[in-house]
């Protein structure tokens, strides 16, 4: 019931052109010109009217602009791309009459549906252009816009809706291939980069063979042996491949779909691998349709590896001995579940977080200011929240690494 009373009140309030502003200074004119009439006040009486006026004019500016907005947009086709990446700012095709120009107006704009953009109205070519940002992967069919026209006094405005059909793919943006990265699936004291040679120094020695560098021959010992033997290198670093990989939805969890993604593009969980995320009905090998899991899952991030242990069913377990898990950065019902799948593992998965901010991104509060003088800052508890979740994965026996997105290396 309270929720249907408050969408007829915001129905009420786009039909209404006077705010609260104006409905309070067309009352106090009101009341002045009441006055002045009974006191016969030859200077409160013209003051009452020109406010009196100043409304009349601002509502029906507002008025007038927006019924000329409304029809130029309802002309135009929707003007947003099918593919965009979350975090990446865009300016469409889409195109708003400059009433800022006026001087006396003002038109905003906003994405109704659907959720999780951001949309902002910038000069383009004599006019108002729309650039829109995603905040969040996912897959959309319906675009809906809201756009208000204002006065510049805030006494009057009015709002309207307008929807397209569309088809937008919105994929996280990836993060960038970093050799720290390589640790999750190399073994060793020394990681490379995941392009170059996994070759160590010449320390090792064999038989020579038709073929060998005359450089690398050892000529002391076939001086003392008569045995020709040459230098070969030190495998310092040997790549080892994660067979299976699954992505956990839940709250916070873009950075992570963003780590997920450039695992699986950039070939770090090997040639042969199975992935899986929240909401896919079986495994996947093939990374377009690993993409296309990552996308999907941030429809079901209430229900966090809700799926988890019926994927890991439909995997050999002899290729479950090296699994990654992508997690979100914020403790849930997930994690208990992940803790019941582990059992069926010989050895404990690699759980990987990502996030947007670093430690050493965020600044600690002056020793000498009083706690209750402080903010909550979001940066501050999400970082205190994964310190908990961390020590908490650790405890329960989980090898955990944390990547920062926008460079791609371990925190």
């Amino acid at each position: 019931m309270r929720a249907r009373v408050s969408r007829v009140w915001a129905r009420l309030r786009r039909l209404m052109p006077l705010r609260f502003a104006g409905l309070i200074l067309v009352a106090a004119a009101g009341a002045a010109l009441r006055f002045s009439e009974a006191e016969v006040d030859y200077l409160l009486r013209p003051v009452a009217l020109v406010a009196l006026a100043l409304v009349a004019v601002c509502v029906a500016l507002v008025l007038v602009t927006t019924l000329v907005v409304r029809r130029v947009v309802k002309g135009q086709p929707a003007g947003v791309p099918p593919e965009l990446e979350s975090g990446a700012e865009l300016t469409t095709s889409f195109r708003v009459p400059n009433v800022r120009a006026l001087g006396l107006l003002d038109v905003s704009l906003e994405w109704v549906t659907p959720p999780g953009f951001r949309a902002t109205l910038v000069r383009a070519e004599g006019r108002l252009g729309e650039r829109v940002s995603a905040l969040e992967r996912g897959r959309h069919d319906t675009l809906v816009r809201r756009l208000t026209v204002e006065d510049v006094f805030g006494l009057s405005a009015l709002s309207f809706e307008v929807s397209w059909p569309i088809t937008l793919r919105v994929t996280p943006v990836a993060a960038p291939v970093s050799a720290t990265l390589a640790a999750s699936r190399s073994s060793g004291d020394a990681w490379s980069h995941p392009s170059g040679r996994a070759e160590g120094d010449l320390v090792e020695m064999r038989s020579y063979a038709h073929g060998d560098s005359m450089r690398h021959v050892l000529w002391r010992t076939f001086a003392r042996t008569r045995r020709l033997l040459v230098r070969m290198p030190e495998r310092a670093v040997a790549p080892q491949p994660l067979n299976v990989a699954f992505l956990i939805a839940g709250a916070h969890d873009e950075p992570t779909a963003g780590v997920a993604r450039v695992f699986l593009e950039q070939g770090l969980l090997g040639p042969d691998f199975v992935f899986a995320a929240d909401g896919a009905l079986k495994p996947t090998t093939r990374v377009p349709e690993a993409i296309e899991q990552i996308i999907d899952s941030v429809r079901v991030r209430g229900e966090g590896a809700r799926g988890l242990d019926g994927l890991a069913t439909q995997v050999e377990p002899h290729r479950l001995g090296a699994c990654v898990v992508f997690a979100p950065p914020v403790d849930g019902a997930w994690r208990e579940k992940l803790v019941a799948m582990s059992r069926r593992l010989s050895v404990p998965a690699t759980v990987i977080i990502g996030v947007d901010t670093a430690g050493d991104e965020v600044a600690a509060p002056p020793a000498r200011v009083p706690k209750w003088m402080l903010r909550e800052d979001a940066a501050v508890t999400q970082a205190t929240h994964l310190v908990a979740l961390r020590e908490k994965l650790e405890a329960d026996g989980f090898p955990v690494r944390v990547v920062h997105r926008p460079t791609g290396k371990l925190v």
